[in-house]
């Protein structure tokens, strides 16, 4: 029956490319609509409704389309027609204020989607402009230019406007959740759990408020507050959709799985998975039997863990299990505190066929070689703090090393500078999976990279792993501390101030000079 539903799906997706041709475009939404609920979540049926949306008219309801696939794939192509729109929308809000320049809705529109464009330093100029017009909704105008202003990571100034959204609407739950943000962002995180409490008063059901106040606790090396209180995540808008694919009751610790079988599942990014899997092998020691659900490009780095697991990839039919438990709930599950977590590295391996794959790839070794990772995956919202522009690392491609890119997606922004720095080797690109990172990454003396996938993957291979953070840092990288206990042989550099990258990898080239004198003092 699922077969014919997709069939039927993909038949009138051509009949909608027909219509779309002749400008039909009611008679192929309604069709889109009819494919919709034959097969949901098929990208190509959103791509198609974007495009038919896009060429109608509604160009907004168009860019939400192409957001909503942005959300789980980065393809290329889509992120360019979500551009085209934007851009379409800012040109007729362009042409709106040069005939009322004074147009308060149109000036938050175009706001909006310079946000969208990351042109932020021109949207808080338009929420300026509404700000000095408008009497009336000013703390709404407040709290926009404040989120803009943390994208232009300027969390001091953004408190300010915080702060005067507040004074005129001091209860409002929203708001003082956003404080309560930018004051984790900060590293207050009492007053940010202050704020969390505050908005949960006035809104009890606001499940975000409770995830970031477990993040706080997580950052404070409260695991047992903190991971009890994450649970909070599956009522957020970010995942309350994400689903185990099992009908299983969720196991907590509290059944005993002795002759029992498991699913465990990852159910966030790549570097999540990565870094929770270590907890995999506790579990499989007292179950009768494991199963491991992750991504494919996942999947064959998993068969590395040392102990009894059957691997699936998302999409794959499940095996009869009695119980299933997030990656993310394991520590939860088994009672895990700061001080226990298991820490032994390597807990996962390349396979040495790739590994000499990649050392002939890489040919004879003259220096020492740094692989080099400068922002994550691609997918929206990007993030503007965690991730760096290539230029920002400069001072390092002057170094007696051989830089080795692993970034498997290259940030249109950086193309032009590293098609510039011949001496950078881009391998990155050449990546099929995970193992085949892992396999390359064994062949460098070292990782450097934001906190992305990558960090974690060396971090799990015990390879010597240079994490460089922005001021507030995720929770898991706790405060103020430079080493790891999740990662032995990781380094901690961190940001002195919000946006300080230059302080950073200043402190990093002195360092590597270091590090690579003695390398060379040992060849």
């Amino acid at each position: 029956m699922e077969e014919e539903q997709k069939r039927r799906a993909l038949e009138l997706l051509v009949k909608i490319s027909s219509l779309r041709g002749e400008k039909r475009y009611e008679e192929a939404l309604s069709r889109l609509e009819e494919a919709a609920e034959l097969y949901p979540n098929f990208l190509p049926i959103l791509f198609e409704k974007g495009v038919v949306l896009f060429e109608s008219g509604r160009t907004e309801e168009a860019i939400g389309c192409f957001e909503q696939i942005l959300k789980s794939n980065s393809n290329p192509q889509v992120r360019k027609l979500r551009t085209i729109c934007l851009n379409h929308l800012l040109a007729e809000c362009n042409r709106q204020l040069a005939e009322n320049r004074e147009d308060v809705e149109v000036l938050l529109k175009r706001a909006g989607v310079l946000d969208r464009l990351h042109l932020f330093e021109d949207a808080v100029r338009d929420y300026d402009a509404a700000l000095a017009i408008r009497i009336n909704e000013v703390a709404t105008l407040w709290n926009r230019r404040s989120n803009a202003l943390l994208d232009l990571d300027r969390p001091e100034e953004a408190l300010t406007g915080y702060n005067r959204a507040l004074e005129l609407l001091p209860r409002n739950a929203s708001l003082l959740f956003n404080r309560g943000n930018v004051h984790q962002k900060l590293a207050r995180l009492e007053e940010a759990v202050a704020d969390y409490d505050s908005a949960l008063e006035f809104r009890p059901d606001l499940a975000e408020a409770r995830m970031e106040r477990s993040h706080c606790r997580l950052a404070m090396g409260d695991f047992e507050r903190g991971f009890r209180e994450y649970e909070s995540r599956w009522e957020t808008a970010q995942l309350r959709h994400v689903q185990s694919g099992s009908s299983q009751p969720l196991w907590l610790g509290e059944e005993n799985l002795s002759g029992k079988t498991i699913l465990l599942w990852a159910e966030q990014g790549y570097g999540d998975t990565i870094q929770f899997m270590r907890y995999v092998p506790l579990v499989a020691r007292a179950a009768g039997a494991t199963i491991l659900r992750v991504p494919f490009a996942l999947a064959s780095l998993a068969k590395s863990l040392d102990c009894p697991v059957s691997i699936v990839s998302m999409g794959d039919d499940l095996p009869d299990h009695d119980f299933h438990c997030p990656l993310m709930s394991l520590p939860l599950a088994l009672g895990g505190r700061l001080e226990t977590i298991p820490a032994g590295i390597p807990y996962l391996r390349a396979q040495k066929e790739q590994v000499e794959k990649w050392r002939i790839r890489l040919g004879g070794r003259k220096r020492p070689r740094i692989g080099l990772a400068w922002a994550g995956r691609r997918r929206e919202p990007v993030n503007h703090t965690r991730d760096m522009r290539l230029e920002m690392f400069s001072p390092l491609m002057h170094l007696d090393v051989d830089i080795i890119s692993l970034q498997k997606e290259v940030p249109e922004q950086d193309a032009a500078f590293l098609e510039s720095m011949p001496r950078v080797a881009r391998m990155g690109e050449e990546l099929s999976d995970f193992a085949d990172a892992a396999a390359l990454i064994e062949n460098l003396d070292m990782v450097i990279c934001v906190d992305s996938a990558i960090a974690h993957l060396a971090g799990a291979l015990g390879k010597p792993t240079w994490i460089v953070l922005r001021h507030s840092g995720e929770w898991r990288w706790f405060l103020e501390r430079h080493d790891s206990p999740w990662y032995p042989t990781a380094r901690l550099f961190r940001q002195k101030a919000p946006g300080d990258w230059a302080g950073v990898v200043a402190e990093l080239v002195c360092e590597v000079e270091n590090s690579a004198a003695c390398e060379v003092d040992r060849l």
